[in-house]
């Protein structure tokens, strides 16, 4: 380990070997890597230079902040913002040339009205939380006419459409199935007319999996491209590498006595004489310290119990017939099966995990070439 009191390590040959697992199973269809959220807390510039070396050539980010961050970098590919921009960036989205999502035809007009701007079209088939609003076959005239209007729009170059699916990590999901059909539908009835939308796409990264059939133009690959699945539970996918370490350091080894009360509000009292270590991460780190008195760590290949709650900046571990020293490693997760671990201590998924560290956990790259 390097002298960073927390840092997390990424292995770039891991992401790369998972692109390349999803463009076996994608087929003649496109690969759109998300790398919103910092791509979930790898490091969105430095893992989509790495994509765009080996093909990558869209990338999608919920934010004009994200997709500028991405063109100062260097990155030369198609940029997709998955939110709604402000109408004011109209500019940046231009001077970057960023491609926006489109919910509606008031919010294009605006864009219009504003310089214009490349859009793809965002089509609500029941996730209910952003896009034209199409829950059943009797709303696809209304989108159609929507969609019109959209096109006529001066400055307004519509080069795509899409939609997301609320359950596909569900493999026999009835709902997902029902959101595929309104938009096929909807697709079908466009192309009946004679309007051109551009790139079709609805597969996430459980739906590239569970529904192969509805892969269209191109998917996006979102947490398998990190080599986690979306769903641990009912969805196992030997094809992954998780691509992060989590890892800190022993800042003190400490000899306590049966009766010792150990952090805040005195929660933990040693039944007997132990060895406590204690370690350089804490809540401000993104440690929550709703995993105090739950987790283990790794000292020396052995897991320890984290006892007493978990402060800002410092925990600590039982460490009792463990060899261990001030500077030695504490690893906090290094597989998917810990991820997945701290994700059900919290109540929450995986994908919450490798976002929730903050910005002074230090990013390592290995294996970058």
């Amino acid at each position: 380990m390097s002298n960073h009191r927390v840092e997390a390590v990424i292995d770039l040959s891991k992401i790369k070997k998972n692109y390349e697992y999803i463009k076996r199973l994608a087929g003649d269809s496109r690969i759109m890597a998300v790398v919103k959220a910092d791509a979930y807390g790898h490091g969105a510039a430095k893992v989509s230079a790495m994509l765009e070396s080996i093909g990558c050539g869209y990338f999608a980010v919920a934010c004009i902040d994200e997709a500028a961050q991405l063109r100062e970098s260097g990155i030369q590919g198609e940029i997709l913002i998955l939110g709604i921009s402000d109408t004011a960036d109209a500019k940046q989205l231009r001077q970057y040339d960023i491609i926006q999502t489109v919910n509606s035809y008031a919010y294009a007009q605006l864009l219009s009205e504003n310089g214009g701007a490349r859009v793809h079209l965002k089509i609500d088939t029941g996730m209910s939380r952003l896009g034209m609003y199409c829950h059943s076959p009797a709303d696809i005239p209304a989108v159609v006419e929507e969609i019109k209007k959209i096109k006529s729009l001066p400055n307004i170059s519509v080069e795509g459409i899409f939609t997301h699916f609320a359950d596909s990590d569900n493999p026999s999901s009835g709902f997902t199935v029902k959101q595929y059909a309104l938009f096929t539908g909807l697709l079908d009835a466009l192309k009946s007319e004679g309007i051109d939308v551009g790139i079709r796409h609805c597969c996430n990264s459980a739906a590239i999996v569970n529904f192969p059939h509805m892969r269209l133009d191109m998917v996006r690959a979102g947490i398998i491209l990190y080599g986690l699945s979306p769903a641990p539970d009912t969805m196992k996918i030997p094809g992954l590498s998780p691509a992060m370490t989590l890892r800190s350091r022993i800042a003190a080894v400490n000899e306590l006595k049966a009766g010792d009360y150990v952090s805040y509000g005195c929660t933990y009292k040693a039944e007997k004489d132990i060895r406590a270590a204690t370690i350089s991460i804490g809540y401000a780190d993104g440690f929550s310290r709703a995993l105090s008195g739950k987790i283990s760590v790794k000292i020396n290949g052995k897991k320890v119990k984290i006892i007493g709650r978990i402060c800002m900046d410092l925990c600590v571990a039982d460490v009792s017939g463990v060899d261990c020293a001030p500077g030695d490693e504490a690893v906090i997760f290094d597989c998917a099966e810990d991820i997945d671990n701290i994700a059900e201590l919290l109540g929450t998924i995986n994908y919450e995990v490798i976002c929730m560290f903050k910005k002074r956990v230090k990013n390592i790259y290995i294996n970058e070439t």
